[in-house]
């Protein structure tokens, strides 16, 4: 998962924060297309250039607010020092299906069109963070027959994808029993699932 750099200039950051409040406190009372960068300057209290030096358009910022809210979302689920293993897993899909369902349920539905742009974001944080933790975790000097990056892409989406398709219908069965069927499928695989899955 990306992160802000520690060295970067505090009022940089003071400055983004206004942004991305501003640009909440807007969300919660108009839809996204009626929202200007002029809401969302004056709300902050800064001008357009401001704006422009920190993001393209209303999208990046956007994509910047969701980004850390899963982040933090994760970090609060996870251990102070997770790594690549069964607990940090489990915790990790746990944390996507509480962050999809959170977000369906508070989502208005003029926003919906939206969806895409904010789940993509998910995926793609899941992503990266899977992919650090299984290169931390690669001790063997076996080379692997499948690349980490296509594993944690896989793996992104078996989760991210899962989540999302129960949080946006009837959510059953429950978030811990799908947590779980998840969580066999990535640790146990579909042979041992399925034993009439046989080469051919």
């Amino acid at each position: 998962m990306e992160r802000v750099e520690k060295s970067v200039d505090p009022r940089v950051k003071r400055t983004r924060k206004l942004l991305q409040q501003a640009f909440l406190e807007l969300f919660e009372q108009k839809s996204f297309s009626t929202i200007s960068i002029q809401d969302i300057t004056e709300r902050a209290t800064v001008n357009r250039a401001t704006f422009y030096a920190h993001f393209a358009d209303k999208y990046e910022l956007l994509d910047s607010i969701i980004r850390e809210q899963f982040q933090q979302a994760v970090a609060s689920k996870l251990p102070l020092s997770p790594n690549w293993g069964a607990r940090s897993l489990r915790l990790l899909i746990e944390a996507v299906f509480d962050y999809l369902n959170g977000f369906h349920s508070h989502c208005k539905p003029a926003n919906t069109q939206f969806h895409p742009l904010i789940e993509r974001a998910v995926q793609q944080e899941l992503a990266e963070l899977l992919l650090g933790w299984l290169k931390q975790g690669k001790t063997s000097v076996v080379r692997p027959r499948v690349r980490l990056e296509t594993m944690a892409s896989v793996m992104s989406w078996a989760i991210f994808g899962t989540a999302a398709e129960w949080s946006r219908n009837e959510r059953t069965p429950s978030a811990a029993e799908m947590v779980n069927q998840v969580f066999l499928v990535l640790t146990e695989g579909g042979a041992h699932l399925t034993p009439a899955l046989v080469a051919d």
